[in-house]
């Protein structure tokens, strides 16, 4: 098969290819651009490149293992798993909802990835006799197609600037709600790549943006495994440690078109600020997790913890008002969100709402 009439397929085609061989075309998901593809499936065809063996051993499988251990673990790699049921019946459920996309789910195999997490996880188990709370879960990650071959190559990166924000901490973040992780891939475009995780989410607690390591739970005897956005029904779990998941393959949806049920809702209340005080005033928008805490937030971590929304002028003398105060420009909100006003020059709180309805006044 030479270049040009591998140049006359699509990425489906090319992708089939792979498919009907996959010792031959081993890790191809690894090559997202019809470019490399080609290049892929040239190199694995030429006489000069070695032939396909069988599933490439690990290292630290040859240490420890014997014959005996190794031809039960190649048996296992082949036999049908249970997680195995769930990723087909999402593909299905994705076909359906996305009629007009292609859904694919490419498996990936990893020995080493593989032995790390079995490890880790048989370690967990010899010391807490048990998984935690919560165990396993099949969890997503969406990303871009310029990241895969990094993630697949080099594993999850526990960068200090995420691109997607650290609301809940830093860490790597998976959501068990496939929108959220198609959403966050690839935006605007029509080609969206996720990546199938199998994760040991064990016990969890609640996070907040400065959480750079899990906190030891109430006895003292282990350190929660995992943070989430919400604890009663959490949908964004977050990993503070490489080889606690496992990299099960990915799901590439092309020619995506959003359904209507995947689309973000739209604002639904909506508010000014009438401000009749002489100072400026600086109005921040409250994320949910410090609600509750927020009378504990000093005046110098607002901005750390709040998001600064607008700056309302105040009816100094230098700049009167003909009617003694100014008024916001409108703010889109949604039902029960939390807002503070806070003076600009002192930091001092002077209100706290919640947005409720539409076209409300807010007065100062």
């Amino acid at each position: 098969m030479d270049f040009g009439e591998l140049k006359q397929k699509s990425v489906t085609d090319l992708r089939e290819i792979c498919r009907s061989d996959r010792l031959k075309y081993k890790n191809f998901s690894y090559h997202t651009r019809k470019s490399d593809l080609i290049t892929f499936i040239i190199r694995q065809n030429s006489d000069t490149h070695p032939p396909p063996t069988p599933e490439v051993i690990s290292n630290l499988y040859d240490i420890f293992e014997t014959e005996e251990d190794k031809e039960e673990r190649y048996t296992e790699m082949y036999m049908e798993k249970p997680h195995d049921a769930e990723i087909h019946d999402l593909v299905n459920s994705l076909q359906s909802k996305y009629n007009e996309s292609n859904v694919i789910f490419d498996s990936h195999n990893d020995p080493n990835n593989d032995i790390i997490y079995r490890g880790n996880k048989g370690k967990y188990i010899s010391q807490y006799n048990s998984l935690g709370e919560n165990g396993e879960m099949i969890l997503y990650h969406g990303t871009n197609g310029d990241n895969l071959m990094s993630i697949l190559s080099d594993d999850f990166r526990l960068t200090s600037n995420p691109v997607h924000g650290s609301l809940f901490g830093r860490g790597i973040y998976f959501t068990n709600d496939i929108e959220k992780a198609i959403y966050y891939s690839e935006k605007g475009k029509t080609t969206k790549y996720v990546i199938v995780c199998i994760v040991h989410v064990g016990d969890i607690i609640k996070g907040h943006q400065n959480m750079d390591i899990h906190p030891l739970m109430p006895d003292n005897h282990k350190r929660y495994d995992t943070s989430v956005d919400n604890i009663r029904e959490p949908k964004q779990f977050i990993k503070k440690k490489n080889g606690t998941y496992n990299i099960l393959g990915i799901i590439t949806i092309e020619n995506y078109k959003p359904h209507a049920t995947s689309r973000r809702p739209s604002p639904n209340t909506s508010f000014k600020i009438k401000n009749t005080l002489y100072e400026d005033i600086i109005l921040y928008w409250v994320p949910d997790i410090y609600v509750r805490s927020l009378h504990l937030i000093l005046n110098n971590e607002i901005d750390k913890r709040c998001k600064r929304l607008d700056k309302i002028r105040g009816c100094k003398v230098d700049y009167p008002q003909k009617d003694g105060f100014t008024i916001s420009r409108t703010q889109l909100s949604f039902k029960g969100h939390t807002f503070i006003c806070v003076i600009r020059n002192n930091r001092t709180i002077v209100k706290i709402f919640t947005s409720e309805t539409k076209n409300e006044l807010i007065i100062l």
